[in-house]
């Protein structure tokens, strides 16, 4: 039997992966004689099909909604499979399994192979140890379903930029590789030659279209290869993340994260968790290897004494957003609500930037096609001008 682990080398550093085994405890030895501490170790089923994040939208506030409502995990689950059907009935059924065999929810659908990411696996985690699942599960269903709207605002925004984009592309690659040489032969049968500012502006012409759009989609091919190398090799995966923050994104993506790690170290705290141990499960749910990192380093400095915020200010990326917002929430004794507020700050300030960029992207693209067609335009428009001048001379 295969089983999905999570767990810490003797140096700390977080592993994941998969190990073949005859059941959890015979996976936990095996790693352990590997050098890892096992966190949790759940059987992965082979028919195993990942939902949607609408699907997971729904099925997060149905199933939230019945366990605010008193029923145990067991009922509730057993409640929404008999109601589904298809792929979700699937998935209920193996998180149903995996409950009933006596794993945690959150390693339940983990193990179920749902298509949960590491932020929402990290939040019921984190939930379950707070006692705060129902409240949990609908937080993440109306992440999801902001997302889904991102994702939709994306799309929409760029359709139309997109389709102009190839479409002047196109109509380039037409002009550059039969008009022009057409009308080249045609003036050079009349002894004249193409003006040095045509030749150019072809050339130019030419140079984007046969080296950096094929760059750019080989670029895109490396970096898709990156992030799934990443998914097998952790030190990889750090050094990815941190070259990351760099890139323009960064920024974005930040924020982002700080609004996860907020949200779930506020539940958490919420539940009584020593923000020693909240600190790496939260960082857990950022998705952000770098940061993972950092924050075992930061939750073995508050062991030793340093004061939370301190430690969390020496995490990059969301360091700077959240050092004070632990501090206040310390001093006052409200941390969990100054936690809160803070994600709603921080996934208010995403939305803008994303909605600022998004505005701004759709005219660039334009832009970017209008002076590409102009510049082919020129260069078929001055030749027939300087012959002109040359009839009329």
């Amino acid at each position: 039997m295969e089983f999905r682990y999570k767990g810490y080398t003797e140096s700390g550093a977080a592993v994941s992966g998969r190990v073949e085994a005859a059941d959890a405890a015979a996976a936990a030895r095996k790693l352990r004689e590997e050098g890892v501490f096992v966190r949790s170790a759940t059987p992965v089923s082979a028919a195993a099909r990942p939902l949607g994040a609408s699907a997971r939208a729904a099925l997060w506030r149905e199933l939230g909604a019945l366990l605010a409502a008193g029923l145990p995990a067991d009922g509730a689950l057993a409640l929404l499979r008999r109601r589904a059907d298809g792929a979700e009935a699937a998935a209920v059924a193996r998180i149903e399994e995996g409950v009933r065999a006596g794993h945690g929810f959150a390693a339940a659908i983990e193990g179920a192979g749902t298509g949960a990411g590491a932020f929402e696996c990290a939040a019921l985690a984190s939930a379950e140890t707070g006692a705060a699942l129902p409240a949990m599960l609908s937080r993440l269903a109306d992440g999801l379903e902001a997302r889904e709207e991102a994702r939709g605002a994306v799309r929409a925004a760029l359709a139309y930029p997109c389709f102009v984009l190839a479409l002047g592309v196109a109509v380039a690659l037409g002009m550059a590789l039969f008009v022009v040489p057409a009308m080249s032969a045609k003036l050079a049968e009349s002894g004249l030659e193409m003006p040095r500012s045509s030749l150019a502006i072809v050339g130019a012409c030419r140079f984007a279209a046969f080296v950096l759009v094929p760059a750019t989609a080989a670029a895109a091919a490396l970096f898709a290869a990156a992030r799934l190398r990443a998914r097998r090799d952790r030190a990889f995966a750090v050094a990815l993340d941190r070259a990351l923050c760099r890139a323009p994104f960064a920024r974005w993506r930040a924020t982002v994260a700080a609004d996860r790690f907020a949200s779930v170290l506020g539940v958490m705290a919420s539940g009584g968790v020593p923000l020693a141990d909240a600190v790496p499960l939260a960082a857990a749910g950022t998705g952000r290897p770098w940061i993972e990192e950092k924050a075992l380093e930061a939750a073995a400095a508050i062991r030793a004494g340093e004061s939370p915020a301190d430690a969390l200010a020496k995490v990059p990326q969301i360091g700077g957003e959240l050092a004070q917002w632990v501090q206040v929430g310390e001093a006052g004794g409200c941390l969990p609500g100054m936690l809160d507020a803070a994600s709603r700050r921080l996934s208010a300030s995403a939305s803008r930037t994303l909605s600022t960029r998004l505005a701004l992207l759709g005219p660039a693209l334009l832009a970017l096609v209008g002076a590409f067609v102009l510049a082919l335009s020129l260069a078929l428009l001055l030749p027939v001008l300087k012959l002109s001048v040359q009839a009329g001379a």
